[in-house]
């Protein structure tokens, strides 16, 4: 029990340490040391959206001066009095009759026509392409992948290649090399994967 009593002896002494060392630093203020640092003011900045840009002067459309077209005069038409055109009276209109001008030039021909555009020819096409298929590629002449052989072409495809190449054999033909011991051969072959009867 003695030893209970001086842990409450401790802790009561620390307490009024630190409760006299509280106050007295309450009521001891340091003096005020004088700020020879310079003084920094803080600034606010506001960041506002810019102006609206007033619209570009609109474009002026300029539109392609016309040619004047000739206009060729028109020809008055004689016009016959009648005996009834006699009796009507002086204050109508003359008839005008306007004919349309004749082209200045001729019009193309259609044997013209078709000796300007020119054909495509079929057979051509076809000839160059197919003498353009078996040459080598002109960018890999004097290059160390120019000397490789091309691969021929393939008519089957890999898929096709494996296909034939898993089908089942014949039994009278799978084993015949393997003599009095075929029959055996045979018995341990898997079910489906053997040879076919």
């Amino acid at each position: 029990m003695p030893n209970r009593r001086g842990i409450a002896l401790g802790i009561a002494v620390s307490l009024l340490l630190h409760g006299a060392l509280i106050t007295l630093w309450r009521h001891v203020q340091p003096a005020a040391r004088m700020d020879t640092a310079p003084r920094v003011e803080s600034i606010a900045v506001w960041i506002r959206p810019l102006a609206a840009k007033p619209p570009p002067p609109p474009v002026e459309v300029v539109k392609p001066k016309r040619e004047p077209k000739p206009i060729s005069k028109p020809t008055r038409a004689t016009v016959r009095e009648t005996p009834a055109a006699a009796t009507t009276p002086a204050s109508s209109p003359q008839a005008i009759t306007v004919v349309p001008a004749s082209p200045a030039t001729p019009a193309a021909s259609a044997d013209t026509i078709t000796q300007e555009t020119p054909k495509f020819d079929m057979d051509a096409a076809r000839r160059t392409a197919r003498k353009m298929a078996g040459e080598r590629d002109p960018s890999k002449v004097g290059t160390a992948v120019g000397q490789i052989p091309d691969k021929p072409l393939q008519t089957e495809t890999q898929l096709a290649r494996d296909i034939a190449q898993g089908k089942r054999g014949d039994c009278r033909t799978a084993y015949s090399g393997a003599g009095l011991l075929a029959p055996v051969m045979m018995l341990l072959d898997k079910k489906d994967s053997g040879c076919k009867w």
